[in-house]
């Protein structure tokens, strides 16, 4: 279960100059609707609006994921002050995201699918597009699925890993004296974010 702090990213224009705002939302049971905002602005530096959507669609699929865990707490235990808190700290959360995506005109993205791979900490949806690793959610896109599902599959096998060259090899990624795995995972997620990196033997294991 992750509470955050979760970020919700926009682009303002003031006096006509655009700038950058992430507004950090925190858990707070002392504050009313029990969160705190924290708006922080930054130079532009290339980011656009589908910047901001990406890391805000991640971020929508983290909370829709979370509140359906405290509410499974909740039928377990529908007295606990705790978690009535906790939903309603996720469920005002998500109201910031759904009223800068109307103010977008942007489609929100749809609740977290059914996770059907699972290992230790790690799960996974269908097409592996969406995992999860110790309660930190991340949207996969272009090679990053592929990559994943093999070496979730290395894993369920109990075998040690995989090289960069081996996974060229079996997944027909590019394969030259600069080619390596950090150059499909550049932003969020990173290698580190999702692999164990041995090396002993150069190879590759999933994070569980």
């Amino acid at each position: 279960m992750f509470l955050g702090p979760y970020t919700l990213f926009d682009i303002l224009k003031e006096n006509k100059v655009a700038q950058f705002e992430f507004c950090v939302i925190n858990f707070d049971i002392k504050e009313p609707l029990n969160h705190t905002l924290t708006p922080n602005y930054q130079p532009l530096k290339g980011r656009t609006i589908e910047t901001c959507k990406e890391h805000n669609d991640e971020q929508v699929i983290s909370i829709n994921q979370t509140i359906e865990e405290v509410r499974g707490y909740l039928i377990a235990n529908p007295d606990s002050t705790k978690r009535k808190s906790q939903l309603e700290y996720l469920s005002n959360t998500l109201d910031h995201f759904f009223n800068w995506y109307k103010d977008k005109e942007l489609q929100m993205p749809d609740k977290p699918p059914a996770m059907e791979w699972n290992k230790g900490s790690f799960s996974a949806n269908k097409n592996f597009s969406i995992i999860k690793i110790k309660n930190k959610s991340y949207s996969l896109r272009r090679n990053q699925p592929k990559i994943v599902e093999l070496l979730f599959q290395d894993l369920k096998s109990e075998l040690d890993g995989l090289s960069y060259p081996e996974l060229a090899r079996e997944l027909d990624l590019t394969n030259n004296y600069n080619s390596k795995l950090s150059n499909y995972f550049k932003d969020s997620p990173r290698v580190g974010d999702l692999f164990n990196y041995s090396r002993r033997n150069g190879k590759y294991t999933l994070k569980t």
